[in-house]
């Protein structure tokens, strides 16, 4: 912890350029102006407080100089603020919310959080990722929260919030749209994306299968084609879960490539977690005619 009670973490982000990021971020916190006013008004604030329960554990993704932090704090029982930017939150914790005993800030990105379920809703406002990355991050946020995120995103011609909508619910979250109005001509997307019953059963099931999983240790670098291969053999085997191993910087790597072949081969047959010694690979629970899982033999 920094002297002015800011955790730090790691700068070593996926899918986005996190240097960058925070210089460019850095110098707008030099400017006197209140960051992200010109995005956020009061419906937007209200639509994205009614979609976080009370008393719930919050992670604030691209917090910035607090313009949403004190409204989370209303309903939240702990508040983690995470920001790229140091001089973002070094204006955050001028606001006076750091007196507040139920807020810990953190400097860094979403990947440099441990994979651990220790929040129940996450928030991202308005954040610089696009297309891809933006899934991508939904994926990250799932492997820490319990219950859903919550993301307030431009409604404007690039369309990012319907492929990520259409994305999410190809992944199996309950997803949810509201386009919020505000004045004069001001509109946001907010998106909820649920863990669905399904799914936290599916997860569930990741934690209690990983003990008994098959493990599979891959070369650093991986060769090419190995996610397919991989892919292949899990399906033929008929395993419930196995656990692919390799060197720590090629673990991102694997996890996305495992993801693609997943999608490609097996959809809404496997599911692909990332864990801290690992890529896990779960076999989805089969359903019966009413949609309830049916039990394994």
């Amino acid at each position: 912890m920094a002297a002015d009670g800011t955790h730090r973490m790691g700068s070593d982000s996926v899918g986005v350029p996190s240097a960058d990021a925070a210089l460019a971020r850095d110098r707008l916190a030099d400017l006197d102006v209140v960051f992200g006013a010109e995005r956020v008004f009061p419906a937007a604030i209200a639509a994205m407080l009614e979609e976080v329960p009370d008393g719930a554990r919050v992670l604030e993704v691209g917090a910035a100089t607090g313009l949403l932090t004190r409204p989370l704090l209303t309903v939240a029982s702990a508040l983690t603020a995470m920001e790229i930017s140091a001089g973002m939150l070094a204006r955050l914790l001028e606001t006076g919310v750091a007196d507040d005993a139920r807020l810990t800030t953190l400097q860094g990105v979403v990947e440099d959080l441990p994979v651990e379920r220790a929040f129940d809703v996450a928030v991202v406002t308005f954040t610089p990722r696009r297309g891809v990355a933006l899934t991508k991050l939904l994926s990250e946020l799932a492997t820490r929260v319990t219950d859903r995120v919550v993301m307030l995103l431009d409604d404007d011609t690039s369309m990012d919030w319907a492929y990520l909508a259409r994305s999410a619910a190809a992944d199996g979250f309950d997803v949810r749209l509201r386009l919020v109005h505000g004045e004069p001509d001001r509109r946001a997307v907010l998106l909820t994306a649920s863990l669905t019953d399904i799914a936290g059963r599916v997860r569930a099931d990741s934690i209690a299968w990983s003990v008994d999983a098959r493990e599979i240790d891959v070369p650093y670098p991986a060769p090419r084609g190995t996610a397919t291969t991989l892919m292949r053999y899990f399906l033929g085997r008929g395993d419930r879960a196995a656990l692919v191993r390799t060197d720590g910087e090629g673990l991102s790597r694997l996890y996305g490539a495992l993801r693609t072949a997943a999608h490609r081969m097996a959809r809404d047959e496997v599911a692909v977690h990332l864990h801290a010694n690992g890529v896990l690979l779960v076999r989805m629970p089969s359903l019966d005619e009413q949609g309830r899982v049916r039990t394994r033999e």
